[in-house]
């Protein structure tokens, strides 16, 4: 026979459908062919079965048409007697709990059973369906009533909908039992009413139980976090109020602290006036801005016979007998109370990323009398803090002991003398005044924030004993560097500051430029322009008040580690983000203070939080002193995270190898602070690295190879 037609009522769409499934079936285009007719050529002739217009394109091999209409035709007989069973099943199926619907293959329908799951709480029951897949001809012909009892007899659909019902009432009562469980306590709206309506709807248009126990679980984490996070900020505004963040130094306020300001320009002798006071008393607190001036005063005070001792973040000394600490400000213990105490650089209150230290150590320095050292423009401000505190303020004025002049015209770089320090904003320009200063024959000394202070130190008594002709100079020689000179001169103007290029601000300009002349060794100081920028200019700079300083200037605030701590506990989460984020919103109006940028600290804890760790290790590696944004500090503390994370003991090789030898400056100032990180992971995770005492021979010879290079013509490559 030439063709077998296909039912006379069958769609001309469902035959086209079920044709072009075929596998020996292809359209005139796939073969190659502009029009049917062609296909002859390549022994294929049409179809022949009734198509859709615009569909009459199929072609099949002419030695195999016959066998594959019987095919189709076989095929589109079961799809028929599909339809039929479908109506049939809307008939025979009304009333029951199964009914009959299309599945994809056109021969098979889905048997689907549903029922509802009422639930306290819930405002509406959980629709809930399962299904399996049947072939047509299973079903064919049963009557009406066979074909009912045949469904809902049926032992798979049964055992798939009460496995459904029993998973959704176990998901549900733990959501209800951790929701109620953790109120417990707690007179606030977080409970599993809360939660009920946010499931009821997630459950909607979703009956497979599957797909609705996953939203449900996605929708839960949601809610959950939404409480942790609502509660952790009430905690947050009830029990550490920010808004009286001075309560939280509970022996500082117990003290009843004496505050002495002590204010004057650069080289007026502030600090000596501090030593004073700390060498006259029992016991002592000095804290500073920079890791090099805690350690210059440590030793001043050894030599100058009162026992002192060393902490920063990267390095602890401890010397025999000592009852005075020199420290960095960042790692002040509030809780360990003392005679004296001493805040260096009291103007850096106004320090968008390191602000929040100066002011923890103005409130909470645990002394009887507290020495703030400073520029004049942080009088008002320090006056508004201890009218706050209602602690007495004294204040003692300091004049310049030399004079202090502005050069009217900007130099060349042949003006550029010896006894000079230049000052650069960033370690490129650095490198590149040095070179420029080397090729006039200037011999040169640098010190700047990437070298490991015994390298500063080594380039500043270069400079100190006359080695080097001039330095050149970040502007941390502002914050009380021993670095007398003859001159100051600025190389720039503005300074990246970790978000923007800005123009330096006043106080910047003063307290750089009043490291120009020393009493007793330069009596008179001058400070200038050379390069670029003009007198006039820096001139406008010195004469604009610092807006950061003003009195109604807030005060920034952080969370420690000991409140983070406190709050996990409370919120019931190890997310670092989380914690962070319940201080996002804390309530400080009507207060001095505002809550500081968190940013970098959030971004740590999202890397954190990522890692398998638990939360007082989170906590501790959330306060590791590393740069982020370095890309070289940035991968050792990967290293130190993924150790922790691992349990895996680090030696010290893993991070500061044995042999230096051809590694240019970059390289090393990287490995200097590869040696700093892993001390200080070494005093948090003292298992897990435990060459703590190794890394100090390993830094001292990093400092002494960059030293050597520093010191020598081929520096170059130093930057």
């Amino acid at each position: 026979m030439d063709t077998i037609p296909p039912a006379d009522s069958a769609d001309p769409h469902l035959v086209h459908e079920l044709a072009s499934a075929h596998p020996d079936v292809v359209t005139a285009a796939a073969a190659g062919v502009a029009r049917v007719a062609h296909g002859e050529g390549l022994g294929l002739v049409p179809l022949g079965l009734p198509l859709p217009k615009g569909k009459r394109d199929l072609l099949v091999p002419a030695e195999r048409k016959e066998a594959v209409l019987l095919e189709i035709q076989g095929t589109l007989d079961r799809a028929q007697r599909r339809n039929d069973l479908l109506a049939q099943g809307r008939r025979a199926l009304e009333g029951w709990s199964t009914s009959l619907h299309p599945a994809e293959d056109r021969t098979r329908v889905k048997a689907v059973r549903s029922d509802d799951l009422p639930w306290p709480g819930l405002p509406a029951p959980v629709r809930l369906q399962v299904s399996r897949v049947l072939d047509a001809m299973e079903l064919a012909d049963l009557d009406d009533d066979d074909l009912a009892l045949r469904l809902e007899g049926d032992p798979a659909l049964a055992a798939a909908l009460e496995d459904a019902l029993s998973r959704t009432a176990a998901r549900l009562h733990r959501y209800a039992a951790e929701a109620d469980g953790a109120a417990e306590g707690m007179a606030d709206s977080w409970t599993f009413a809360s939660l009920a309506e946010r499931l009821s709807r997630a459950a909607r248009n979703r009956h497979g139980v599957d797909e609705l126990l996953e939203r449900w679980d996605r929708e839960f984490a949601v809610w959950r976090r939404e409480r942790a996070e609502a509660r952790g900020r009430a905690y947050v505004d009830r029990h550490f109020d920010l808004a009286r963040y001075e309560n939280l130094f509970p022996v500082a306020r117990g003290l009843g602290r004496r505050l002495v300001l002590v204010v004057g320009p650069t080289n007026s002798g502030k600090t000596h006036h501090a030593i004073e006071a700390l060498k006259g008393a029992y016991d002592g607190l000095y804290l500073a801005p920079l890791r090099l001036l805690a350690l210059e005063v440590m030793e001043r005070l050894n030599a100058e016979g009162t026992p002192a001792s060393l902490l920063t973040g990267e390095e602890a000394i401890a010397t025999p007998g000592a009852r005075h600490t020199a420290s960095t400000i960042e790692v002040m213990d509030p809780d360990r109370p003392v005679e004296v105490a001493v805040i260096d650089e009291i103007q850096m209150l106004a320090d968008p990323d390191r602000g929040w230290a100066w002011t923890a150590a103005l409130m909470g320095a645990p002394a009887e009398t507290v020495y703030i050292l400073g520029a004049p423009e942080a009088r008002p401000l320090v006056e508004r803090v201890a009218a706050h505190l209602g602690e007495r303020l004294e204040v003692i004025e300091l004049e310049r002991k030399v004079p202090l002049t502005l050069i009217d015209r900007r130099l060349t770089w042949e003006e550029v003398a010896p006894g000079d320090a230049l000052i650069a904003f960033s370690r490129r320009e650095i490198h590149a005044v040095r070179d420029t200063l080397r090729a006039k024959g200037l011999s040169v000394a640098a010190v700047y924030g990437a070298l490991a202070p015994e390298v500063r130190r080594r380039e500043a008594a270069r400079f100190l004993s006359g080695e080097a002709d001039v330095v050149v100079a970040t502007d941390a020689i502002g914050m009380g560097l021993n670095l007398p000179c003859r001159r100051v001169l600025f190389t720039a103007l503005e300074k990246f500051d970790g978000n923007s290029v800005r123009p330096l601000t006043a106080t910047e300009v003063k307290q750089i430029a009043g490291r120009a002349g020393r009493f007793g060794k330069f009596e008179s100081g001058e400070f200038g322009v050379v390069g670029r920028g003009t007198p006039q200019a820096l001139r406008s700079l010195l004469e604009k008040a610092d807006g950061r300083l003003r009195p109604d200037a807030p005060l920034a605030v952080r969370p420690t580690r000991a409140m983070l701590a406190r709050l996990a506990g409370h919120v019931g989460t190890e997310e670092a983000v989380l914690l962070l984020d319940c201080f996002a919103d804390a309530r400080t109006a009507g207060s001095p203070y505002r809550l500081g940028d968190l940013s970098g600290m959030r971004r740590l804890a999202a890397m954190l939080d990522e890692r398998r760790l638990g939360l007082s290790a989170k906590l501790d590696l959330l306060l590791i002193p590393a740069d982020l944004e370095d890309e070289a500090e940035a991968r050792i503390l990967a290293a130190i995270v993924g150790a922790v994370e691992a349990g895996d003991p680090s030696p010290l090789g893993r991070f500061v190898p044995a042999r230096l030898d051809e590694m240019d400056g970059a390289a090393l100032e990287g490995l200097s602070r590869a040696c700093d990180l892993y001390y200080w992971a070494a005093r948090k995770f003292p298992a897990l690295f435990p060459e703590r005492e190794a890394v100090r021979s390993r830094r001292a010879e990093v400092s002494r190879r960059l030293a050597e290079l520093l010191a020598t013509r081929g520096a170059r490559s130093a930057g």
